[in-house]
């Protein structure tokens, strides 16, 4: 029964997006519309994972299903001025979220299950310098794909100490269903799996919100399979294309604070503010770990690979706005800045990451059982004039990237 409550899980919210870091920060529509200003808003659903304190402060069960679709967008300029592109794959990152209120209680249960890291880049059709074996004898010097699939499920409990003010916690299980870390020569395959926890505190006021959030790091070891590939030819090793050896990894997803305030200048407009610390540093080198076979021994030579990474902690902005125009018509607007953790030296075409700017509208209906968002979103990444990588592996130049995303959510309120 696990088994397949996981696989229909994977197949309802295993796709993947392209975010800060890894990170997906947009996990609800409402939130998206505010540039995910919404930790002292949380007055939906999405507070399940926003912010689950607020929850006691929402009567009855209410459900929410939405979605986001990414289109993100890669060209890469070589120091010779010859352009390539990255594959222009896009995303649908599915969400759920579920809330109980006890009635005549200080009690309340939610339930999140959603994305909130993922990857995916390909630039295995490029033909761009870094994605061909130029250096036969560190194989890993080359790249193609890399891509992140998982599923969070993160059940909360909350609890209203007062009038104003709750608390909450709860228990994050992170299913990574897929991690793929590919080179010209090898393919490399794994999955697995970790768990972690959240805590929250929300104060609510007629004219006045604060909310603070704290989400813990997650260590996931991943077990797989490294497989030959086609590019085993050009270093006249085609024979041992198919052949394959255990290969083990791990990762660790940073620990992230947020804190959030809203408040009301006049009665119809909301603006709400945001700060998020989210400690990068966890992701500091990844470690790959191969069984003896002759693709160990003639193709990878080592039977350890270190990558580093070497990220830094960041500390992003977000503003948010909502005027209700109409008591049960809302236009809102956001704007975040949200700095990149990744470091100059240890660049990588797998995470053509720079400093964003993030930008958004939205518009939400309410109807008598339920209210109805829709959120469109502009990412801006900061060009990256790239210098500082190792002469072999061929990844300076100039890489632009820019995002747009579509959501859209409904809230059933029983």
């Amino acid at each position: 029964m696990r088994r397949l409550l996981i696989a229909v899980m994977v197949l309802l919210f295993g796709s993947t997006a392209f975010a800060s870091g890894f990170a997906v920060k947009d996990q609800g529509t409402k939130a998206m519309s505010l540039a995910n200003a919404f930790t002292g808003v949380a007055d939906d659903t999405t507070a399940a994972w926003y912010n689950p304190a607020a929850l006691v402060f929402q009567d009855g069960i209410s459900i929410t299903g939405g979605g986001q679709f990414v289109m993100p967008t890669v060209d890469y300029t070589a120091p010779n001025g010859t352009g390539y592109s990255m594959d222009k794959k896009n995303h649908l990152i599915p969400f759920a979220y579920v809330n109980y209120k006890m009635e005549d209680a200080p009690i309340a249960f939610g339930l999140a299950v959603n994305a909130p890291f993922g990857l995916s880049t390909d630039w295995t059709q490029s033909g761009a310098p870094f994605s061909k074996l130029l250096n036969p004898g560190v194989v890993e010097s080359s790249l193609t794909f890399a891509e992140i699939k998982m599923v969070n499920v993160n059940p909360s409990v909350a609890y209203q100490i007062n009038d104003n003010l709750s608390v909450a916690a709860g228990v994050m299980y992170f299913d990574v269903t897929k991690v793929a870390f590919d080179n010209a020569a090898v393919s490399q395959r794994g999955s697995g799996n970790g768990w972690g926890g959240n805590a929250a505190i929300f104060y609510k006021s007629d004219s006045f919100n604060a909310g603070l959030t704290y989400r813990s790091r997650v260590k996931v070891d991943v077990s797989g399979t490294a497989t030959g590939i086609s590019g085993l030819t050009s270093i006249g090793a085609g024979a041992l294309i198919g052949s394959t050896t255990t290969v083990n990894t791990s990762f660790t997803t940073p620990d992230m604070v947020s804190g959030g305030i809203s408040f009301h200048p006049i009665e119809s407009v909301l603006v709400s503010a945001q700060v998020d610390w989210v400690n990068w540093k966890t992701f500091d080198k990844l470690v790959f770990n191969y069984g003896a076979s002759a693709l160990t021994t003639n193709v990878i030579r080592a039977s350890t690979k270190t990558v580093q990474e070497n990220w830094k902690s960041t500390t992003s902005f977000s503003l948010g706005t909502e005027w209700s125009f109409q008591k049960d018509m809302h236009l809102r607007a956001g704007y975040a800045f949200d700095p990149s953790p990744v470091s100059d030296v240890e660049f990588s075409p797998r995470i053509t990451d720079n400093d964003r700017h993030f930008f958004t509208v939205g518009y939400g209906q309410d109807f008598s059982a339920g209210t109805l968002n829709l959120a469109y979103g502009y990412i801006l990444v900061n060009t990256v004039n790239q210098t500082a990588s190792v002469a072999a592996r061929q990844r300076n130049g100039t890489y632009k990237s820019n995002l747009h995303i579509v959501s859209a959510d409904y809230t059933l309120r029983f």
